[in-house]
């Protein structure tokens, strides 16, 4: 049973008085029947996360300051994005998702689909999306098809697959083509204009954002791992077979240090970096 946050109510109540599912929102976290997806911390303060078909804001005090149903189930392993101006981006079913929470409350609509299949058709899984504030761009990864890159009006910019011919090479799943695709979510580094990604295979990619244009690629480290942005001129990878955490020039892919870490938490452990790039790992004590 998921813990009892012992919600109270925000100061958003007064002013939306009729809205009953706002308080079966409340009961229902109280009796375990839901779980709450990956949150995103806003720069207000707030929390932002999923169950079900519904998006949660919440006060730093566990108080619900709004709650916005969904016409899809939200992607649970995987956080709502910050998208600047009063957006958020989340991944619902194989959908990807803008809401405008500047216009909760208003008779302006809120949800706009910004990314799906197309009509009948069933869509492939989307495994994560990253968002550029600063080229106003969606970037999204869409297992077993690749990378596309959105405008945020909707306009498709440019699509890519993990198999890139650049100045007459390929470039990418070097070992093996067939069944080899981009396998994480795109990662974004504030004031950089690169996106990181792996594929199947190990291989860590850094694209620019405006085109997929290769900068660099990284395969020496192993199969399955994690990356973390440092927004401090590093990304950050978590090798959990090895125990190892290791810290890149995002601009050259070269490792500067690495540091063992001992036995981890989970095999998706990664680093938590706040915003002076200090880092904190989770790891297990024996």
């Amino acid at each position: 049973m998921v813990p009892e946050f012992g919600f109270s109510h925000s100061s958003w109540f007064p002013s939306y008085p009729h809205h009953p599912h706002l308080f079966y929102g409340q009961w229902r976290f109280r009796n375990g029947d839901d779980r709450l997806s990956k949150p995103l911390i806003g720069d207000s303060g707030r929390i932002y996360a999923c169950s079900e078909a519904t998006l949660f804001a919440f006060e730093n005090n566990g108080s619900i300051a709004w709650l916005l149903p969904l016409t899809f189930k939200c992607n649970m392993a995987n956080a709502p994005v910050h998208g600047g101006r009063g957006k958020i981006y989340l991944i619902a079913e194989n959908r990807v998702l803008q809401i405008n929470i500047m216009k909760i409350g208003t008779s302006e609509p809120t949800i706009n689909v910004l990314f799906d299949p197309g009509q009948g058709e069933r869509g492939d899984e989307i495994i994560g999306i990253a968002v550029s504030t600063l080229y106003s761009s969606v970037i999204i990864n869409v297992k077993n098809r690749g990378l596309f890159a959105y405008s945020m009006r909707g306009q498709l910019l440019w699509s890519t697959g993990p198999v890139l011919d650049q100045y007459g090479y390929r470039q990418g799943c070097w070992k093996i083509v067939s069944d080899c695709f981009f396998a994480s979510a795109p990662v974004t580094v504030q004031c950089e204009a690169s996106i990181y990604i792996l594929n199947t295979e190990g291989e860590l990619y850094s694209m620019w954002f405006r085109s997929p244009q290769l900068t660099w690629i990284q395969d020496s480290f192993d199969k399955v791992y994690t990356i973390t942005p440092g927004n401090n001129g590093l990304l950050y990878v978590t090798v959990p077979e090895k125990s190892l955490d290791l810290g890149l020039n995002v601009s050259s892919g070269n490792v500067l240090w690495q540091t063992s870490t001992g036995p981890l938490s989970s095999a998706e452990s990664s680093p938590v970096v706040d915003s002076y790039g200090q880092v904190l790992l989770l790891y297990l004590q024996i």
